[in-house]
Formats: structure tokens, C-alpha cells, sequence
């Protein structure tokens, strides 16, 4: 199954508390069902997979000094989620990080 597949054959989902990524610029690219993660990108190419029953986020991008990075948050208040999606750099102090 492809990554991006606009949720065809997938079963519905109901966003994390109704913390939809869409609702705040972010573009729905698909999800997956089974592993219950939806996955976005935002208009700068940052890759995000929401994992909607848990609302843990990973965000995927090109940081300035650390190169390709994976950036996992969980357990965010809805004002800390809202500020993820503003600005998927901001310090939340509940994430870890990969470097592909």
C-alpha cells in the first residue's frame, strides 16, 4: 500500500479529541487503517503521521543542523498540538528524535 492513498480502501477515522491537521493548512495525503496513523504535509514539504487514537505525532523534515530528522511528540494538551501544527520546530519538551 502506497503512503499516499487519499484514505482509498481505508476505513474512516475520527481525529484525536478532533484535532484535525487539516483544519490548520496541513494537506491529508492518506492513512492507514490497520496501524491507525493518517499521514499529512504542510505547504514548506514537512512530512507529519498523526497517529489519531493516541494523538502522538511524528514529524518529518530537513533541520538546519541536524539534517533529516524524525521528531516524535505524545501527550500534548490540544494547545501544544495546535502549536506543532503552527510551527513543527517548537519546543514542547514531550518529543525524542531520529536522524535518518
Amino acid at each position: 500500500m502506497s503512503r499516499y492513498n487519499d484514505g482509498n480502501n481505508q476505513q474512516p477515522f475520527q481525529p484525536y479529541h478532533g484535532n484535525d491537521p487539516a483544519t490548520q493548512g496541513w494537506t491529508y495525503t492518506g492513512h492507514n487503517s490497520n496501524s491507525r496513523v493518517a499521514f499529512y504535509e504542510n505547504p514548506q514539504g514537512v512530512k507529519m503521521d498523526y497517529y489519531y487514537t493516541t494523538g502522538t505525532t511524528k514529524t518529518s523534515m530537513d533541520h538546519p543542523s541536524r539534517g533529516s530528522t524524525q521528531l516524535f511528540r505524545r501527550d500534548l494538551s490540544e494547545g501544544e498540538h495546535n502549536a506543532v501544527l503552527n510551527n513543527p520546530r517548537v519546543h514542547t519538551g514531550k518529543g525524542y528524535y531520529t536522524k535518518k
